[in-house]
């Protein structure tokens, strides 16, 4: 009986560890100035206006995820993807889901402000609506560099939209304090790297097609992403649509910052999983308790110092938002010390999530996240208009437990068994804040546990 090889070949393992590289040095460059552009934006903006965008960004994510077909994802899956004929047709569904979404836009543009009860989303909703043309028009080459694994090129373009789309909104931010620097720079940020991607590739390759059989693949393939992205953007986003009708838009873009922060680290610890755990995970071809016993000593390791780190966030976070921050940001604090409560779930979540995906049970995923947004579409209602929303943010603590605990369930039932240790940690991460706060505390940096507390106790919208 001839030995099983798991390891890839050095040269296979060399191109994939540089695409990894690139990917993560891309991607942790984007965050940066994301949160750099978030701290920039609320100094020279009220946080009226930083709210209003947070429900115009949550509705249209709502409208590209609720009519994902998984175009994007088809090209790189099917073996025609570089088929001109595919790829135009790919691109000319795009294209009509883009002139679909910008009337539906348009369309419901009074019954949303009229359910707001907010009538300034009836100037700001049309003019926000080009958006999904500009989307449309994008080219399909993002998709064939991916499909080629071109990764340097991709991450590299990118970046350089991210840093376009920031100092778009920063500089008109300066030169107009008011929503339609908002507006108009995520226009710009959209439209102009839309442009730039044509030169990718060759640009004359680009043509209108339908394509029946192309046609075909791409609805087939894509009815399982269009189900799953109905979950997760509900699971994502409910809280933004939901708390925008219940308390004042001032109060919603300081809620928003706290999220972008806490979202921040979740989505890293998510690449994390994509790129380290989920590949490492399929390539051993171990399953069962033989994975469990090999992956569990980098797991705890990971996790371990993630703890550690985590809770000294946990303990600082209400002083970083004071340090960098005007004083009309800084409920921001306590909102943030909560969610990055509930990251610790959400990172324990992200590694069931890249091991289920790893050994083939990709269903778990989509039942984790279902369950997520029943927790908050629940426990959020009935929160809020009782005890305020300090309290309210309790509601995700729980969700991403509850999330947490239904892939540990599923994940058991293949022979992961990593309960022990997931108990063990999320134990001393509570008692890691405890000491950290109490600590910093003692050196005249922060207030007590007692004082933490008496902030929660505050009730707010």
């Amino acid at each position: 009986m001839t030995k099983r090889k798991f390891l890839t070949p050095p040269r296979s393992w060399q191109i994939h560890a540089n695409a990894a590289g690139w990917i993560a040095a891309t991607y942790a460059a984007q965050q940066i100035i994301r949160l750099f552009s978030s701290i920039l934006l609320a100094w020279l903006l009220a946080p009226a206006l930083l709210g209003t965008m947070l429900l115009i960004n949550a509705l249209r994510t709502g409208g590209e995820l609720l009519t994902d077909v998984g175009i994007g994802q088809s090209i790189v899956n099917n073996r025609r993807g570089e088929d001109p004929a595919f790829f135009n047709t790919a691109w000319t569904i795009q294209l009509l889901r883009g002139a679909l979404l910008f009337f539906v836009a348009l369309a419901l543009t009074v019954p949303i402000a009229h359910a707001y009860d907010k009538p300034e989303l009836l100037i700001l909703l049309p003019a926000v609506a080009p958006l999904f043309i500009f989307t449309g028009l994008t080219s399909p080459a993002r998709f064939l560099l991916q499909k080629r694994m071109e990764v340097r090129k991709l991450a590299l373009f990118d970046l350089g939209s991210a840093v376009f789309g920031a100092s778009a909104q920063i500089l008109l931010a300066f030169l107009m304090p008011t929503v339609w620097a908002l507006i108009w720079g995520l226009l710009i940020g959209t439209a102009v790297p839309a442009i730039a991607s044509f030169f990718l590739i060759d640009w004359r390759m680009h043509r209108l097609r339908w394509e029946k059989e192309a046609v075909h693949a791409i609805i087939h393939f894509g009815k399982w992403i269009f189900l799953s992205s109905i979950v997760y953007f509900l699971a994502m986003n409910f809280d933004r649509l939901y708390l925008a009708d219940v308390i004042p838009l001032a109060l919603l873009g300081i809620y928003g910052i706290a999220r972008t922060f806490a979202d921040a680290v979740t989505e890293l610890f998510q690449r994390l999983g994509n790129f380290l755990i989920f590949p490492k995970v399929s390539a051993t071809g171990l399953r069962g308790a033989e994975l469990s016993v090999a992956i569990a000593p980098m797991r705890l390791a990971l996790l371990g110092v993630v703890a550690c780190g985590l809770a000294l966030g946990v303990a600082l976070a209400d002083q970083f938002i004071y340090l960098v921050y005007d004083a009309r940001y800084h409920d921001a604090g306590f909102f943030l010390s909560v969610l990055l409560v509930g990251t610790w779930f959400a990172i324990l979540s992200a590694m069931a999530e890249a091991m289920m995906m790893g050994i083939g049970k990709p269903s778990g995923v989509a039942f984790g996240n279902g369950v997520k947004f029943a927790v908050i579409a629940f426990t959020l209602p009935i929160l809020l208009p009782r005890f305020g929303l300090n309290a309210a943010m309790l509601a995700f603590v729980i969700a991403e437990a509850a999330r947490y605990a239904v892939l540990a369930w599923r994940k058991r039932r293949t022979g992961l068994q990593f309960l022990r240790h997931d108990v063990v940690l999320t134990l001393a991460f509570f008692a890691l804040i405890f000491l950290f706060r109490e600590a910093t505390s003692l050196l005249g940096l922060t207030g007590g546990v007692s004082d933490w507390v008496r902030e929660g106790m505050q009730v707010h919208g």
